[in-house]
């Protein structure tokens, strides 16, 4: 999705996520009681995206957990409701993390969301999350090298809001890889070849020459 247009600046204030308290007043019998956190679901729920921007970025760049990490960039067309993740990694990404990488992406956005807004349903083993049912995903996992080429990404894809998707596995992202791997190689040595067959077919000529003599 290459028309996600509006790129959310990054937040000067890191706040935490945590869901708001409803404080009463301490004579007060009805309501929530003070200081404890209201996890009902609310109608209507209006998402701190610039907080969410700050959370994301706390979350996928965060070494220790994410060692090939190297920056994260979150795209929003809200009107439309698209949503494009992109996660900078480093080059020397190898292909057997892809699948890993793309998985806590989508599923670790969701759930960071769902902090938010208790009615969006977490991810878990069968599910991304509720939030690809409103909003529309576009993803991609790109080399810190050539990030702004998306020729070049190691993965990317598009899913309409709704779309029961699912991920590439591990298995078929390494098939993918060794597909190309082996295109290039045939690349390459098909000029060696050719080059070869030519130095081979000179002598021949030559030979021919000096019997026309």
């Amino acid at each position: 999705m290459r028309k996600i247009l509006v790129l959310l600046a990054c937040a000067a204030v890191l706040s935490g996520c945590a869901p708001k308290s409803n404080i009463v007043s301490p004579d007060s019998t009805e309501g929530t009681v003070a200081g404890q956190p209201d996890f009902d679901a609310k109608d209507d729920v209006e998402i701190d995206w610039e907080q969410a921007k700050v959370d994301a970025e706390d979350i996928f760049t965060d070494t220790k957990e994410y060692p090939y990490s190297v920056d994260f960039h979150l795209l929003l067309q809200p009107e439309q409701k698209e949503i494009m993740l992109v996660w900078v990694v480093k080059d020397a990404l190898p292909s057997n993390q892809i699948a890993k990488y793309s998985e806590a992406l989508v599923k670790g956005f969701n759930d960071m969301v769902a902090t938010q807004d208790f009615s969006i349903e977490r991810s878990s083993d069968t599910s991304y999350g509720g939030l690809w049912k409103t909003y529309g995903l576009s993803y991609g996992l790109a080399p810190e090298s050539t990030q702004d080429d998306e020729d070049t990404w190691f993965i990317s894809g598009s899913y309409p809001a709704g779309t029961d998707f699912k991920l590439p596995s591990a298995e078929e992202i390494q098939k993918a890889v060794d597909s190309v791997e082996a295109a290039d190689a045939a690349e390459t040595e098909a000029p060696e070849e050719e080059a070869s067959g030519n130095s081979e077919e000179e002598p021949a000529e030559e030979n021919e020459a000096d019997t026309a003599e």
